[in-house]
């Protein structure tokens, strides 16, 4: 990773905190959980799978999108691969 891990996680930790509400929680207990464990390719996956699968998908901005892209772009490809896909638009917009 080009910044620190440290650094890096704390970013995460704050958006999972902004973006995830009280109905949510068990997303952010294993994204938390994965943290804690190291697992940062599966904290940044977990969260993206779960912004992909809301069935709300305007609920998440698109900077927020953006947001976990960023935090993506560090990892290997198919890590990029994967949060990509758990982000995209399935309407295709």
């Amino acid at each position: 990773m080009v910044q620190s891990y440290a650094a890096w996680e704390k970013r995460l930790r704050e958006l999972v905190e902004s973006l995830v509400g009280p109905d949510s929680e068990p997303v952010r207990g294993h994204v938390l959980d994965f943290l804690r464990a190291g697992e940062y390719g599966l904290a940044i996956e977990t969260l993206a799978d779960w912004i992909g699968d809301l069935e709300e998908p305007a609920v998440v901005a698109p900077a927020d999108r953006a947001r976990v892209l960023d935090l993506a772009a560090d990892f290997p490809e198919e890590t990029r691969i994967r949060v990509r896909r758990a982000l995209a638009d399935p309407a295709g917009g």
